[in-house]
C-alpha cells in the first residue's frame, strides 16, 4: 500500500468553527528551561538530556530530550523525544488543546509539526490518533503521513458545544 494520507482539513471546517492559536502566542517570548542543558555557539544547538521545557504564551511543551537547532537569532528546529511529549495550547475559542507523541519535530520555517509514535491531538472537537502525523500550524490541517497500513483515527463529540 503506497503511503496514505488523510486530509482532515475538510471534515474539521464542517464539524466546528476554525480553531486557531492564540495571536498574542506568537509574539510572547519564547523561554527554553531544563536541567544540565548545553549550548555548543559553533555547532547552533542546544541539547538538553535531562529534560525540556519551552513556554510562549499559552503553549507550554515539556519532554524528557530536547534538541534545539538555533537559525538567525532565533530557532530553527526543535526536536523533543520521550515516553510521551506533551504539548498544550490555549485557542482563540478559549479551548485547550492537547497533542501527545513519543517523538515531535518542530520546523519553524514550514510552521510545522511532525509527530511520530503514539499520537494524540485533543481539541474542541474530539481526538484524532495515529503514528505519524504532520500538523500545519497555519492551515491547522493534520494528514496522516506512514508506510504501509498506518492507522489513523479520528473521534468527534458532537455533544461538545
Amino acid at each position: 500500500m503506497q503511503n496514505l494520507k488523510i486530509k482532515t482539513a475538510g471534515m474539521l471546517l464542517l464539524c466546528a468553527l476554525p480553531v486557531m492559536a492564540l495571536d498574542s502566542d506568537r509574539t510572547a517570548k519564547i523561554v527554553i528551561e531544563g536541567p544540565g542543558c548545553l549550548t555548543k555557539l559553533k555547532d547552533s544547538q542546544t541539547e538538553c538530556k535531562k529534560g525540556l521545557k519551552i513556554v510562549q504564551g499559552s503553549l507550554l511543551i515539556e519532554s524528557t530530550y530536547g534538541l534545539i537547532n538555533h537559525k538567525d537569532q532565533g530557532i530553527g528546529n526543535v526536536l523533543m523525544r520521550g515516553e510521551q511529549v506533551y504539548m498544550e495550547q490555549m485557542m482563540e475559542d478559549g479551548d485547550k488543546m492537547v497533542i501527545k507523541a513519543n517523538e515531535m519535530d518542530y520546523r519553524k520555517s514550514e510552521d510545522k509539526v511532525y509527530l511520530v509514535g503514539n499520537v494524540s491531538i485533543k481539541s474542541s472537537i474530539g481526538v484524532t490518533t495515529g503514528e505519524n502525523i504532520e500538523f500545519d500550524l497555519k492551515t491547522q490541517e493534520i494528514i496522516s503521513t506512514g508506510e504501509g497500513e498506518q492507522q489513523f483515527r479520528m473521534e468527534i463529540d458532537q455533544n461538545n458545544d
